[in-house]
């Protein structure tokens, strides 16, 4: 294998996606103990790299900022890069790996963007994780990389404020906390707010404390289910990345649909169930059960749609409280 001075890794979006890149970091820093990665991600993604041991520089884009943008492309010039890839694929990714001079570059078999590496990665048509998806770019390398799991480091810091956040918001960080998310960015992938409001009750029921989050955007999704709450919950903030990811570090075990806080609990170390409906769990769920980690799903005939938006909704009305409900137990 060549040696690398510095690599660049490209996932401009988004949550989930980039979370599930860290197990190819993590590999590449093995092959290649003694070269800086630097990471090309969209604001505010970019974010759960800070402090990532294996990433040495962060660089944030911004779209639609042209000032910003413009001194990411300088910095992209003025770095000698020795390889970059491209885990992303879209014509923007694509000419930002391009810019970066390296002289080899590793990108998807996509028409038109494959004229911009010089090592292409084609679908082989075999099933796989998204963590295995990403592994195959290192095909060209020659690496035979181990599968690590997806990780997000919190400092000290992070999770000292997490504590006093908690403790603040009148949680006690010591006792048990399941955290709730009944958002999701597609509308098909949201369970029944009803039913999310159930399965609090019942936590609650065993002295449990429930702290709900949220995206920004979703408060009027969260006031559904704290509504028909028979405690009194406490109203979620909308957290920075950040901030969202050193208080998933705190609590015992999290509760979420497919979408990208389903992700960064297991990558903070937090026991994870997370609920499908219209996605496809053997790609998105790669988490381990000997971990804590739970999968709540239901195949049905039109399972796998992959729907953004539907009227009936029958996978996630497929998945009852008490399915949820006796996962998050055994993930206690």
């Amino acid at each position: 294998m060549t040696k690398f001075n510095n690599i660049l890794i490209s996932r401009l979006r988004f949550m989930g996606d980039i979370i599930l890149t860290t197990p190819l970091l993590s590999a590449l820093k093995r092959a290649f103990p003694s070269s800086e990665i630097t990471y090309l991600a969209e604001a505010p993604y970019a974010a759960l790299l800070q402090n990532h041991p294996d990433v040495g520089e962060i660089i944030s884009f911004e779209r639609g900022n042209s000032t910003q943008n413009l001194s990411v492309f300088k910095k992209l010039l003025s770095t000698k890069f020795d390889l970059a890839i491209d885990l992303f694929g879209n014509p923007r990714s694509a000419l930002l790996t391009w810019l970066s001079g390296a002289k080899m570059r590793i990108g998807g078999d996509f028409r038109g963007r494959r004229h911009f590496y010089t090592h292409r990665i084609g679908d082989d048509g075999l099933p796989k994780t998204a963590i295995d998806f990403h592994l195959r770019y290192l095909l060209p390398l020659g690496i035979d990389a181990a599968v690590d799991d997806p990780f997000v480091f919190v400092t000290p810091q992070e999770e000292e404020w997490a504590r006093s956040y908690l403790q603040k918001k009148g949680f006690d960080p010591d006792q048990g906390i399941i955290g709730i998310h009944p958002g999701a960015t597609w509308p098909a992938k949201r369970g029944i707010p009803e039913r999310f409001a159930q399965l609090a009750n019942e936590l609650a029921t065993r002295r449990l404390q429930i702290i709900f989050t949220m995206a920004p955007g979703e408060e009027a999704l969260l006031h559904s289910v704290i509504d028909q709450c028979t405690f009194s919950p406490i109203l979620p903030d909308a957290l920075s990345l950040r901030e969202l990811a050193a208080v998933l570090k705190i609590i015992d075990v999290y509760v979420s649909n497919d979408c990208g806080p389903m992700h960064l609990a297991p990558a903070v170390g937090t026991p994870t169930v997370g609920i499908f409906g219209p996605g496809e769990p053997d790609i998105w769920f790669p988490y381990k059960r000997e971990k804590g980690h739970r999968l709540v799903y239901k195949e049905i005939d039109c399972s796998h749609c992959h729907r953004d938006f539907c009227e009936k909704m029958d996978c996630m009305r497929a998945i009852t409280v008490d399915d949820v409900l006796a996962q998050v137990m055994d993930a206690l």
